[in-house]
């Protein structure tokens, strides 16, 4: 549905060359929530507004269901972005219109009928929880109710795709999962694809299927949402993992560990679904006479799917430890020996 090839934005100031966004390609498919990712300054925003052509590439070519943007004409382009709905960090509300008459503006642009105006607006309200504040005013409502206004706006002209520009980050935690979870019905009642960028990685792992990790304006990492979660590749993606999974021993937690017990195996064991309730240790105690100890857990949900990693001091003779790591990958779980605390 979204096709990025070679996407490369430069903006020129003071006779400075500045590479916003280099070389990113990147698919999203039909009804994809798809997370994008990075510190401040790592290129997220000029890339999604490339993506609606706010922002025109100076290279590569952007793609929305099969058509080439850079080849339509203002007109043409003025409709596309018809079906493309998008909302802002800092909501982007007119002060003086009402509630009603915010969400009412992109149908009024294209000269909608009044009373189809009404049904619209009167649907999107009951939608995202506001229809008995159509006659208010921002200034009167919370960060997270103007937001639930500007989604309502975004979906008033049934938009295909829906961008969202840092859409949490000025609300506060419980704020932030309210209005997740009403991408999420958004998303499964009207098949809509998402693309939204953000520097939390508890936004990508609530409701995100792929995510790209963008450094530098470069994306590094891409992949299934529970991949990149499970198996990093780079720093800046594990250093976004930390901030709400750590599994990682403190290096004097392992230095003493050590000390006291140089025999057996510290293990890293993750595991997915339904492996959370599997009695796997019970198996290496009683199959393998193993002593396993658990130092450290964690467990999460990512979207629709749990995630748990445990560290694991393992006892025991050396030949039943081994036969006891290959019955846990035959479990399907991922196994790590750590001899440090990364």
């Amino acid at each position: 549905m979204i096709h990025l090839e070679n996407v490369t934005k430069v903006f020129h100031q003071h006779k400075q060359k500045i590479e916003a966004v280099k070389k990113v390609t990147l698919q999203v498919g039909k009804g994809e929530i798809f997370g994008i990712i990075g510190y401040s300054g790592a290129g997220k925003s000029t890339l999604i507004r490339c993506i609606n052509f706010l922002e025109r590439p100076t290279e590569g070519t952007v793609r929305i269901n099969g058509v080439d943007l850079a080849g339509l004409n203002e007109a043409q382009l003025r409709q596309t972005r018809r079906k493309i709905g998008m909302i802002f960090q800092n909501f982007n509300l007119l002060s003086s219109n009402t509630v009603f008459d915010n969400v009412a503006a992109p149908l009024r642009l294209v000269n909608a009928p009044k009373k189809e105006i009404t049904r619209k607006v009167h649907e999107l309200l009951e939608l995202v929880g506001l229809k008995d504040k159509e006659s208010v005013y921002p200034s009167q409502l919370s960060g997270g109710q103007k937001q639930r206004v500007a989604i309502a706006r975004a979906l008033a002209s049934d938009p295909e795709i829906l961008l969202c520009d840092e859409a949490t980050s000025a609300l506060d935690p419980q704020t932030t999962e309210s209005i997740l979870e009403l991408l999420l019905e958004i998303n499964r009642k009207y098949n809509l694809t998402i693309v939204l960028i953000t520097h939390e990685m508890h936004v990508i792992k609530k409701i995100c299927d792929r995510v790209a990790v963008m450094e530098n304006g470069e994306v590094v990492e891409e992949g299934k949402v529970l991949d990149v979660f499970s198996n990093p590749k780079q720093t800046i993606t594990r250093n976004f993992i930390k901030t709400i999974f750590d599994v990682n021993l403190p290096e004097s937690l392992l230095k003493k560990i050590k000390e006291r017990n140089s025999s057996g195996k510290l293990l890293r064991i993750s595991f997915v679904g339904e492996h959370v309730a599997e009695p796997i240790w019970a198996d290496l105690a009683t199959r393998f006479s193993l002593r396993p100890n658990i130092l450290y857990g964690n467990i999460t949900q990512i979207k629709d799917t749990t995630y748990g990693t445990l560290v694991v001091r393992v006892t025991g003779e050396a030949e039943a430890i081994q036969a006891g790591m290959d019955y846990l990958s035959k479990q399907e779980l991922q196994i790590e020996v750590i001899d440090h605390a990364g």
